[in-house]
C-alpha cells in the first residue's frame, strides 16, 4: 500500500459511519460506497463527487501538501417517515462535522458540511413506493504523513 493512497481516505469515511452503532440501529442495511445490492431499505451511501490536489514545493521537486475530497453521504429509507431519515442525517452530521478521520497513510486536516440533501424519490415503475435520501455534501481535506503542511 502506497503512503499516499487515496482510498484510504475514503477507507476511514465509511468505517466511522460503519462503526456507530446507533447510525447502525438506525440503518440496518449498512454502509456502501456508491451503490449497495438490491433488496436494501434502510442504508448509508457514500459517493466521491471531487478530488483535488493541493501541490507544494520541496527543495527540488513539487509534492502533494493535501488532498480536498467532496462525497455524498446520505442515509437512504424506503418507504419511511422523512422525520426517521431526517434523524438518520442529524447523527451522520454528528460524526462528521469536525470530527477528525483516522486515515492510514494521511493527518486529517479538516471535516465539514457543505449543503444538505434532501430528496424524495418516488418510484418510476409503483407510485406508492418512496424512498427518502437525507444527508450531505462533505469536504475532507487530508495531509500525507511525512512532516509536508498543506
Amino acid at each position: 500500500m502506497s503512503l499516499h493512497d487515496s482510498g484510504e481516505i475514503d477507507n476511514a469515511l465509511v468505517q466511522r459511519l460503519q462503526n456507530d452503532a446507533t447510525l447502525m440501529a438506525m440503518l440496518p442495511d449498512g454502509v456502501h460506497f456508491d451503490e449497495g445490492p438490491q433488496g436494501l431499505e434502510h442504508f448509508a451511501l457514500v459517493s466521491l463527487v471531487d478530488a483535488q490536489i493541493a501541490w507544494q514545493m520541496d527543495v527540488a521537486q513539487e509534492r502533494r501538501a493535501a488532498e480536498r475530497c467532496e462525497y455524498i453521504v446520505k442515509a437512504v429509507m424506503l418507504n419511511t417517515s422523512s422525520a426517521n431519515a431526517r434523524e438518520a442525517a442529524a447523527r451522520i452530521d454528528e460524526l462528521l462535522e469536525d470530527m477528525p478521520l483516522t486515515i492510514s497513510g494521511f493527518a486529517c486536516v479538516e471535516i465539514y458540511r457543505l449543503r444538505r440533501i434532501r430528496d424524495t424519490e418516488v418510484d418510476s415503475v409503483d407510485a406508492s413506493i418512496r424512498w427518502q435520501h437525507r444527508g450531505g455534501y462533505y469536504r475532507i481535506t487530508a495531509a500525507p504523513n511525512e512532516g509536508v503542511t498543506p
